[in-house]
């Protein structure tokens, strides 16, 4: 049985990878609201906040809605 173990690089990377949906769904929620589509809006935060509640989860220290938006905001990743 082989046993997975990450690496400090891989949790770097799925972590940068929550944040960058959080910034792109950031966006599409601006975009829905620009559009006049409320409903969409709306759907577009419960997803953000779903990502925020999963990255908060894996993540060792404890981090607040805006402290996790603002990084999010940081260009990162590969997008």
């Amino acid at each position: 049985m082989m046993t997975s173990i990450k690496t400090d690089a891989q949790i770097n990377e799925r972590q940068e990878e929550f944040l960058t949906l959080i910034n792109m769904l950031t966006y599409a929620e601006g975009v829905a609201e620009t559009l006049g589509a409320p409903s969409a809006s709306w759907y577009i935060d419960v997803a953000k906040q779903a990502l925020q509640s999963a990255l908060q989860s894996e993540m060792d220290i404890e981090l607040t809605h805006a402290d996790i938006i603002n990084l999010s905001s940081v260009r990162a990743g590969h997008c």
